[in-house]
C-alpha cells in the first residue's frame, strides 16, 4: 500500500542558497524557508515563523540555485524526508527536510505579507462587498511582475 507525502510550503529564503557537489559530481542545492503564522494580538498583528529546510538535486538544482536570493519568496513543492546520523560524540541526531520536486518564484519587490485591516473585518462575512472585486477587464495590476529576469525553465 502507498503511502501519502506531499508537501507545499510558501514563504521567504533566509539566506542564498547553497550550491555542492557530492563526491560522483552531482549537483545539490540547500535552502531555508521563514515561514510566518500571523495572529492578532491586541491591535497588532505578530508572527511566529517556521524555519524549514529544503535541498533538490541535479540539474534542477545548478539551475535554480541562482534565483535563490535570501528574500525571495518562494513555493515549493516536493515529500518530507527525516536525516538521521549520529555524531562524533555519538548522539543521534534526526531532521526533516523537503526534497524539492518543484520551485516557484515570486516576482521581486514586494515579498512580505501582511494581514490588512480590511480583510479582517470580513473574516466572518460569507461576502465581501462588491466594489472589492473590481473590473474584471482590467489589468493594471499586470506591471507589477518584472519580465526582465531571466529563469531557466
Amino acid at each position: 500500500m502507498a503511502n501519502m507525502n506531499v508537501a507545499v510550503v510558501e514563504g521567504n529564503l533566509t539566506q542564498a542558497a547553497t550550491l555542492s557537489r557530492w563526491g560522483d559530481g552531482t549537483a545539490y542545492c540547500r535552502f531555508t524557508i521563514a515561514n510566518n503564522e500571523y495572529y492578532k494580538k491586541g491591535e497588532e498583528y505578530e508572527s511566529i515563523p517556521s524555519y524549514i529546510d529544503c535541498q533538490c538535486k541535479g540539474p534542477y538544482a545548478e539551475a535554480m540555485a541562482k534565483h535563490l536570493l535570501k528574500g525571495r519568496r518562494v513555493t515549493v513543492t516536493g515529500r518530507l524526508k527525516q536525516n538521521r546520523w549520529t555524531d562524533d560524540q555519538g548522539n543521534k541526531h534526526s531532521a526533516i527536510v523537503i526534497k524539492v520536486s518543484e520551485i516557484s518564484l515570486a516576482p521581486f519587490g514586494n515579498n512580505s505579507f501582511k494581514p490588512s485591516q480590511q480583510n479582517e473585518q470580513y473574516n466572518s462575512s460569507s461576502q465581501m462587498p462588491e466594489e472589492n472585486y473590481g473590473n474584471q477587464d482590467d489589468y493594471s495590476d499586470m506591471g507589477m511582475f518584472d519580465n526582465s529576469e531571466e529563469i531557466p525553465f
